[in-house]
């Protein structure tokens, strides 16, 4: 209560301090804009640039950042490998690496959503000739209708054809270590690896029995686990080779094939296609992942 004070004084005060309240908090709003506005372009030679992104020109095809009120860079999108909203373009997911060296773009939501297909435009925000409209993608993904999304929505946008000198080399299968405690046809397949070659080279007409033992850690929870029917909290892993099926659940497929679902069924399976057999656990991010799958296989060999 204030005392000596009359009503138009007071309300004159109390209207001061809202009016301070709404513009501190229009500056902290106008700062979260600000740094969601921000972001990286990795080049194609391995060089950064970043700054308050402006604009994409599809009449030229070239991307505006501004690092400072007199120096606007002009980057073509030919020369760019991927741009990253509030980031440094570093430490790239290797699953994200893996699905950019095709010629499709890949956009990465901050959902953890991953969309294959290709950039159509992004328009409005601060820079953009639009600057009264939020900034938005509109993205046109291969198995469905265009996509539009908020800027700060996107985490990263990659141009495809991503180099191999900028990321880790795509791990090539090579034959499972061998260990003698293992029965005779059987197969470790580690929770931390990308994918296992079992040694086994199969025909169309093939079927095999798949008897499996063990269970994995799928993070660095220790109660994140799973056996060979996948996670034993029932989640999915968006991200993972087949993302339909539970996270951790064992998984194979033929050459650079498919990947089709094993689990724990004992049932003799037909194969999908002639080459080597290689199994996995169904993961996105392998390398925090522990334990590992023992793996018997019986095969009935088809008529060629």
């Amino acid at each position: 209560m204030m005392r000596g004070v009359d009503r138009p004084l007071k309300e004159t005060i109390v209207n001061r301090r809202l009016t301070t309240w709404t513009a501190a908090l229009a500056l902290a709003v106008a700062g979260v804009a600000t740094a969601q506005e921000q972001a990286t372009v990795l080049k194609r030679d391995g060089s950064r640039v970043s700054g308050r992104f402006e604009a994409w020109n599809r009449n030229t095809n070239t991307l505006y950042l501004r690092l400072s009120l007199a120096d606007q860079r002009i980057i073509p999108v030919g020369e760019t490998a991927v741009l990253e909203v509030a980031g440094n373009a570093e430490n790239l997911p290797a699953n994200e690496i893996e699905a950019a060296r095709g010629g499709d773009h890949v956009l990465v939501l901050r959902s953890g959503e991953v969309l294959r297909g290709r950039l159509l435009n992004i328009e409005g925000g601060e820079g953009s000739g639009k600057e009264d409209e939020p900034r938005q993608v509109a993205f046109k993904p291969n198995d469905a209708g265009e996509r539009r999304m908020r800027f700060s929505e996107v985490r990263r946008l990659y141009f495809g054809n991503f180099p191999a000198s900028l990321g880790p080399a795509v791990p090539t299968p090579g034959p499972a270590p061998v260990d003698p405690a293992m029965p005779p046809g059987s197969v470790r397949v580690a929770a931390n690896a990308r994918w296992v070659d079992t040694g086994f080279t199969l025909r169309r007409t093939d079927r095999v029995q798949f008897t499996t033992q063990g269970q994995v850690q799928l993070s660095g929870d220790a109660d994140d686990k799973a056996s060979p029917a996948g996670s034993l909290r029932g989640r999915y892993a968006a991200n993972a080779p087949a993302p339909s099926l539970l996270a951790g659940a064992l998984i194979g497929r033929i050459g650079n094939g498919a990947p089709f679902a094993i689990g724990d069924q004992t049932a003799y399976l037909p194969m999908p296609a002639d080459g080597a057999l290689f199994l996995a656990v169904n993961d996105d991010e392998v390398s925090d992942n522990q334990g590992a799958f023992v793996v018997t296989l019986r095969v009935q060999r088809g008529r060629r």
